[in-house]
């Protein structure tokens, strides 16, 4: 199981999906109320938790280090409502392939 922080441009319901679905520890931001949070919060929100940062914001999070980041851009998701489920699955992919993660940036396939 992973445990993962998904930020406000994806819906919240990839966070449910990777719960009730794929078992893992999922929160979306919105529900630990950081969704309005600085990325330097959610960045410290999730090294405090434990928690693998899931964002498109290359560019905001490329200096952080010290806690592991998943780059996914949406325009590989589907639009609409199967963005949710492509996100889920693929993020549920990367975990079975990166049982215990290096602190660092990732790339999954989408």
């Amino acid at each position: 199981m992973s445990a993962f922080l998904i930020d406000e441009m994806f819906p919240p319901s990839a966070a449910a999906l990777l719960r009730q679905k794929y078992g893992h520890d999922a929160a979306h931001v919105s529900e630990v109320r950081l969704q309005f949070a600085t990325d330097a919060v959610v960045a410290a929100a999730a090294r405090a938790e434990g928690r693998a940062v899931v964002t498109e914001n290359v560019a905001d999070y490329a200096a952080e280090h010290d806690l592991v980041l998943i780059f996914v851009l949406k325009r590989k998701l589907p639009q609409g409502g199967g963005q949710a489920a492509a996100l889920a699955k693929a993020l549920d992919r990367w975990a079975q392939d990166h049982a215990d993660p290096y602190l660092g940036h990732y790339w999954p396939q989408v």
